[in-house]
């Protein structure tokens, strides 16, 4: 898989996930709301970790800097 995630989105995404993780240790006596907010700080770490988002693929969505043209000049 190529990259199309940026140094920024990934940064965003690692907050995100530990935002998740906290939800889910906050609400462990609420097993549905724990789950889900564990999972969605996983899928957010994984792809922060990988630089590629399947659903960024998707839509056609790059935020990362290869597509940059270059300056002239």
């Amino acid at each position: 898989m190529t990259a199309n995630v940026g140094a920024l989105d990934a940064r965003i995404r690692w907050v995100l996930a530990l935002l998740c993780f906290a939800v889910a240790i906050v609400y462990n006596a609420s097993p549905v709301i724990a789950l889900l907010s564990a999972l969605v700080a996983l899928v957010l770490a994984g792809t922060a970790l990988t630089h590629s988002c399947p659903v960024w693929r998707l839509f056609h969505i790059d935020t990362s800097r290869r597509n940059v043209p270059a300056p002239r000049g």
